[in-house]
């Protein structure tokens, strides 16, 4: 949408929702989930989006464009020939300062940050100019990982910076923000938990004789496929019959892919690549259970659409799944290794022979932990106690 369309139909809003990550002219799918709470929120209190970013660029002359993004966000991206670290945070707080103003920020009732980082990091420079109330919205990993820096790294000081503030903070699971107050030695600031919004798309009433497992990701470290593949290469050789659908792309993707040629999966398996969300739909409609194998979640859409689809999910305990996911609707891997995958593998091919999932009751339960209604609540609550919202 051009730009000036979008200003055309701009009213005065009371919450400012300001994002780095969100779906661009670069990155279709960059940020999306971040897209889809902001859009949620929208619907109760009067509200406009703008996302602001230094982007990398090969242009040795730094370009400014203003576009049109999803939802009418106003976009503004500086593009740099610079790289994350240091120079590019001080670039944000700066291009930060410059779209507030241009924004006239302190017409609106509050400030609603979608990630700390690194628009937060040197919000001392301008709180005093806009002198309006700041939320933050967190979805990110990196917080349990200590932005994996030592502890003696001085930039953990500027880092933890965002949460010392006092300003309250919208976690998308009671596990992310154990972790926030953790990294940021702080946790003298009003705390929510309200998830990620999640597509939920209904059961699917076929049932397949040999049952069907899927699994979609970015494929990095963190996902850690690899003993998932050697478990379930395990169970195949033992017997267990089963289809297998992997998609997804990333770093590892050339690796889980050789392993499977190489292996009894072969057969078996199929790779389909990345995803949109309507194919991600249609798959889990055709699926008997979700697997997932990574070493760490702050939420896991992926796990909770699946059980919004009805869809059991086989993985190892991470806490924040454990939020919204029950032995009812989980087979937990015990342990991150191939034999403890194949094991579970075998348990839920004998539950699912036993009947002991319900796709209807798996569903239902999704829908009471993370339905857009529940979303909508537990925000309107927060805004409430935060006296933003009457």
């Amino acid at each position: 949408m051009p730009i000036n369309s979008v200003k055309n139909k701009r009213t005065s809003g009371r919450i400012l929702h300001i994002a780095s990550w969100y779906p661009n002219p670069w990155d279709g799918i960059e940020g999306n989930f971040v897209r889809d709470q902001i859009r949620v929120f929208k619907r109760d209190l009067d509200a406009e989006t703008i996302v602001i970013q230094v982007r990398s660029s090969g242009s040795r002359l730094p370009r400014f464009r203003i576009v049109g993004l999803d939802d009418e966000a106003r976009g503004y991206f500086l593009l740099a020939a610079v790289k994350p670290g240091k120079v590019m945070e001080w670039l944000s707080s700066i291009f930060l300062i410059i779209v507030l103003v241009k924004e006239r920020a302190w017409r609106f009732n509050a400030l609603h940050f979608h990630i700390a980082y690194p628009l937060l990091l040197h919000s001392r420079l301008w709180r005093w100019i806009f002198k309006r109330p700041i939320l933050i919205s967190e979805h990110w990993s990196a917080y349990h990982y200590n932005f994996y820096l030592p502890q003696s790294s001085k930039s953990l000081l500027v880092l933890r910076k965002p949460f010392q503030q006092g300003d309250a903070v919208l976690a998308v699971s009671q596990a992310l923000l154990e972790d926030v107050c953790r990294f940021s030695c702080c946790d003298n600031f009003p705390k929510f938990v309200i998830p990620n919004f999640v597509p939920l798309h209904g059961v699917s009433a076929s049932r397949r004789v040999v049952p069907t497992f899927f699994v979609v990701n970015r494929w990095q470290s963190i996902k850690n496929p690899m003993p998932m593949l050697e478990g379930l290469e395990m169970a195949a050789r033992l017997g267990a019959e089963f289809k297998l659908v992997i998609g997804g792309y990333g770093e590892l993707i050339d690796q889980m892919t050789s392993f499977v040629q190489g292996s009894s999966l072969n057969d078996r398996t199929t790779f389909v690549g990345k995803m949109t969300k309507p194919q991600i739909a249609d798959q889990l409609a055709s699926s008997d259970g979700y697997l997932f194998s990574s070493d760490y979640e702050t939420f896991s859409i992926a796990c909770a659409e699946a059980l919004g689809a009805g869809v059991p999910l086989i993985g190892p305990y991470i806490p924040a799944i454990s939020e919204y996911a029950s032995h009812l609707d989980w087979v937990k891997v015990k342990s991150r290794d191939a034999e403890s995958w194949s094991a579970a593998i075998a348990t839920f091919l004998d539950r699912r022979n036993a009947g002991e999932f319900s796709a209807d009751s798996i569903a239902s339960r999704a829908e009471q932990h993370f339905s857009e209604d529940v979303i909508r609540r537990r925000y309107r609550e927060a805004m409430t106690l935060l006296k933003i919202m009457p």
